[in-house]
């Protein structure tokens, strides 16, 4: 049996990835399914710059706005998600700017297993600085994933690493064709800016109040803007310092994910310029 045909299109906040996807749709008659982060949180829609209602109307969507603010799903959870949707849907379009997700989509992950909630709950209490100290063999310096590392060592007895070295576990079989966007990095900063100041204007500052009035503890509470606005929201910030603070976060996050998309993946297309894609070169 032929294997379905997925693409997959990465790339940094704010370079058009969104808007090329739903092109390649129409074209195709693809439907879109989200490989970012951030925009499966359903309260989130403006300052994850979700695709907007016109935007779902005109293709549909998939993994948008799924979760609630009190959640925090892993990649396995997306992973198992996407394996869902994927079967029902003719010509599915995949497309995100977190690397990781597409990376464990297109690659496999290595087959890690399940942490004990008790594990994971004793890692999350203690003190960044003493998870440093535990860990063994671990390369990464984020607080996240040296926590990950952690809860892996305690409730396996082995390093992250030696799961690391395993073969790959792959959730979809199929023919991925991935397309990486990567305008010049001051083209994506001056989007950064401008799509903030946008943001604002559609009400993300009362939207960010929303959020914050539900008590939430999930990963909502790490998008970028919701740590700047809330400051704001309590006096902390003027709004210019806060539109600083956010659009400089931004611009690094940005950057960031340009690194990662130019040495990870195989992409059969690298666009620089979103008014000069061959859309035959992709679908070929």
């Amino acid at each position: 049996m032929k294997k379905q045909t997925v693409f997959v299109i990465g790339g940094p906040t704010a370079s058009g990835k969104s808007a090329l996807a739903i092109e390649l749709a129409q074209r195709i008659k693809g439907e879109i399914v989200n490989a970012d982060a951030v925009q499966v949180y359903q309260d989130l829609r403006i300052l994850s710059a979700r695709p907007s209602e016109e935007d779902e109307y005109l293709v549909p969507h998939h993994l948008f706005g799924y979760v609630d603010a009190w959640t925090t799903p892993t990649i396995v959870d997306w992973l198992s998600a996407v394996k869902e949707i994927l079967p029902t849907i003719q010509n599915p379009i995949v497309v995100g700017g977190t690397g990781m997700y597409i990376d464990a989509l297109v690659q496999g992950i290595s087959p890690i297993p399940d942490v004990p909630a008790e594990v994971r709950k004793l890692v999350r209490a203690m003190p960044i600085e003493e998870v440093q100290q535990q860990v063994i063999k671990c390369r990464f310096s984020d607080p996240q994933r040296l926590r990950r590392a952690l809860e892996v060592q305690i409730a396996s007895g082995k390093p992250l690493s030696y799961f690391q070295k395993l073969k790959k576990r792959k959730f979809v079989d199929a023919d991925f064709v991935e397309i990486h966007i990567l305008p010049d990095r001051e083209v994506v900063y001056d989007s950064c800016k401008q799509r903030f100041e946008i943001m604002k204007q559609q009400g993300v500052i009362d939207e960010v109040r929303r959020v914050l009035a539900k008590n939430p503890t999930g990963g909502v509470l790490k998008a970028i803007g919701v740590r700047e606005i809330g400051a704001y929201l309590a006096g902390a910030l003027t709004e210019k310092q806060m539109t600083e603070e956010v659009v400089t976060a931004t611009k690094q996050y940005a950057k960031r994910q340009m690194t990662w998309f130019r040495h990870h993946g195989h992409p059969k297309v690298v666009i620089t310029d979103r008014k000069k894609v061959n859309f035959d070169e992709i679908t070929k």
